[in-house]
């Protein structure tokens, strides 16, 4: 059985509107944005140490890779610290149940603490090496 004509003249209707009516969004979403973005400032010195000059862009990806570095070294410190604090917690857990002794637990403390302290100097000497701090 097939629907009544009229049925089939609404649907099409219906369609066609539905279509024109996206039109609008269609043509604001395909218009440029001219937007005054504001300069970013250049961090710190380059590679060299020396201040980047306006518009050396070589200069400016030293700064920024140089930033990059530091940015990395402290997240690698970050993880190190977290990886330090979970496993203390894990064998204070451990301490807990009777299957570690409080020597083990002293002992991962120590040596975390030792680990951390030395990554610690070896990101301090990793920002005085390229200049960062």
């Amino acid at each position: 059985m097939s629907p009544h004509p009229l049925v089939n003249k609404v649907r099409a209707a219906r369609s066609k509107l539905s279509q024109w009516a996206l039109v609008p969004g269609v043509a604001f979403m395909c218009s440029p944005v001219f937007a005054a973005l504001p300069t970013m400032p250049t961090p710190g010195t380059d590679m060299n140490g020396n201040a980047v000059a306006a518009g050396d862009w070589m200069g400016s990806m030293s700064a920024w890779f140089k930033a990059g570095l530091a940015i990395l070294g402290l997240v690698l410190l970050a993880f190190m610290f977290f990886k330090v604090v979970g496993g203390a917690v894990t064998k204070w857990g451990e301490y807990t149940k009777g299957r570690a002794d409080i020597g083990d637990l002293k002992e991962y403390l120590i040596m975390g603490i030792i680990v951390v302290g030395f990554a610690i100097l070896m990101v301090t000497y990793a920002f005085q090496t390229i200049g960062q701090t």
